[in-house]
């Protein structure tokens, strides 16, 4: 069952308010607790100035400043968990919290559930590395967010953009389908920018791997819950002209 069908089941039996608390008491397999106040960087709101000003510096072209940002965020948690004993997982929403809850309950470990700046650290990092050209280091630091934040589709498009760049297709391809299932547990205000990423992103394997029905699909999905998708509508005249080509139309 994957993160995102438990969710629709535990939504029937807990309120949204009070999902994560109530799920920690209910889970008897695991211990699963928060952070604590006193200290931590998960607290602390200059760890946020940090980040948008990450954020601010890689908008502007600047992927360079953004890296000490993100690294003093990087290092000030983990100079506050590196010894901890508990898995650390981080969430952008309760659903998101609710799902590494539930890996953790499924993986019978000791679990604490942060915000997601941590791994939003790591994820701009790489972002940067990116721009920077850094492919490898970037690629390690999305994988250490990954490692945090499992199920945020953002991330998982993000690595299967770095798989597609390898042409390694099938990984690509997992990654994307990954993040088109987990879309739902996203926020509200990126929920369907992060579904099309994944579905675009499905697209472009299809095409790649020649799969043009399935690819035409996808990016009709794209159309259809947003019209205004001005790169779904590229793509799907680029594979409907392949197509017609393809038949000798």
């Amino acid at each position: 069952m994957r993160p995102s069908q438990a969710l629709q089941l535990l939504s029937c039996l807990v309120r949204p308010m009070h999902v994560t608390a109530q799920l920690a008491v209910s889970i008897a397999t695991t211990t699963v607790g928060f952070a604590a106040v006193t200290g931590d960087p998960d607290k602390d709101p200059h760890m946020m100035k940090l980040l948008q000003e990450a954020r601010h510096n890689i908008d502007s072209k600047n992927p360079a400043a953004a890296l000490p940002k993100c690294d003093s965020v990087i290092s000030a948690y983990k100079a506050h968990y590196g010894d901890a004993k508990q898995k650390i997982y981080c969430a952008r929403t309760p659903e998101e919290s609710l799902g590494v809850l539930l890996k953790a309950a499924a993986d019978k470990n000791n679990a604490i559930a942060l915000s997601a700046r941590w791994s939003d650290a790591c994820f701009m990092k790489a972002y940067a590395l990116e721009d920077l050209g850094r492919t490898a280091e970037a690629k390690a630091s999305l994988q250490e967010a990954l490692k945090m934040s499992p199920f945020n589709a953002q991330y998982l498009a993000e690595m299967g953009q770095i798989y597609a760049r390898e042409k390694n297709w099938p990984k690509a391809e997992q990654l994307y389908r990954e993040a088109e299932d987990n879309a739902s547990l996203s926020p509200p205000v990126s929920k369907a920018e992060d579904l099309a990423r994944a579905r675009r992103g499905l697209g472009y394997v299809f095409v790649e791997l020649g799969k043009l029905d399935e690819a035409e699909k996808k990016y009709q999905q794209c159309i259809a819950a947003n019209p205004n998708d001005t790169k779904a509508k590229a793509e799907l005249q680029y594979v409907r002209q392949r197509k017609a080509k393809a038949n000798g139309r």
